[in-house]
């Protein structure tokens, strides 16, 4: 196995990978800057869109992978990559107050899910999904920082990370409807011994295995995990201390890709990177595009 740092920008907060299989480039975004960014890893070359706000995801469209879905702050918005004009599609209603968008990610038919957090505010947070006519339906309540997202397989299971509740939740899920019922805890990082140190839930895919691979924010690792038996199968020790999510590229999904953001006070060279782990001996899948 080798962990190498492919990318020469260093991020502040670097999150939100998603493989673009058309450029075989490496979408994600740096958040509080509000760039959007495409990370060329075989020369480490990053293309940056920048926009006033908080950028929080960035998912390719099915049709055209030049336009991205993207959120801002408290905004949804189509970002044509190319030209670096985006256009509103809508937004978080004016009741939730200080409320913003965090991580998101599309299911097998291609709708957006994406969560929301509140500053300083606990349980305050919601789980959206994102319907046809850019609707944002609310599906779940009382999240503090809603975070990574992942499908099993059979798209029978949505599992969701409530990072400051360091809680791994898990749904059933119905992939006709977009319906996800019977919220129940997967992971207690608070209570389950084998993940007290280990910081935070944050980003999250799963392998073609079924085994979720969870970044640890302020763990400074990548969590391989038996969904089923609830163990821990794999620790990948990463060279910083706030990993902040990761998804499989590569033209053969055998790359899983990392980002990372710095932190204050600490001499960590590489904080900020976007790592590539090789030789894990699993891969993932094809990401889902979002259509409209």
């Amino acid at each position: 196995m080798s962990i190498t740092a492919v990318s020469q920008r260093l991020s502040d907060l670097g999150e939100g990978p998603h493989w673009d299989v058309t450029t075989q480039k490496l979408y994600y975004i740096d958040a509080f800057v509000g760039d959007v960014c495409r990370l060329d890893p075989a020369t480490g070359v990053t293309e940056v869109v920048h926009l006033d706000g908080i950028t929080t995801f960035v998912i390719p469209y099915d049709s055209d992978s030049s336009k991205l879905l993207i959120t801002l702050t408290r905004q949804v918005r189509k970002l044509n990559f190319t030209t670096g004009e985006s256009e509103l599609l809508t937004e978080l209603p004016p009741e939730t107050g200080s409320a913003r968008f965090n991580d998101g990610k599309c299911d097998a038919k291609g709708r957006a899910w994406t969560g929301t957090l509140v500053p300083n505010e606990t349980e305050k947070g919601h789980l959206y999904r994102l319907d046809s006519g850019y609707v944002l339906t609310q599906v779940s309540d009382k999240i503090t920082l809603s975070n990574g997202l992942a499908w099993s397989l059979d798209n029978r299971t949505l599992y969701f990370n409530d990072s400051e509740a360091r809680k791994i939740y898990y749904f059933d899920y119905n992939l006709e409807d977009g319906s996800a019922t019977n919220k129940r805890i997967l992971i207690n990082y608070n209570e389950d011994k084998e993940f007290e140190t280990l910081g935070y839930p944050d980003g999250m895919t799963i392998d073609i295995e079924g085994k979720l691979w969870v970044a640890c924010y302020a763990g400074g690792c990548i969590l391989r995990i038996d969904p089923a038996t609830k163990t821990i199968l794999k620790k990948l020790e990463m060279p910083c201390t706030n990993v902040t999510s990761c998804c499989f590229g590569g033209p053969h999904f055998d790359i899983l890709y990392v980002t990372t953001a710095k932190k204050a006070g600490v001499n960590e060279p590489q904080a900020g990177a976007v790592f590539a782990v090789t030789g894990l001996g699993t891969r993932g899948q094809p990401p889902n595009h979002f259509k409209e």
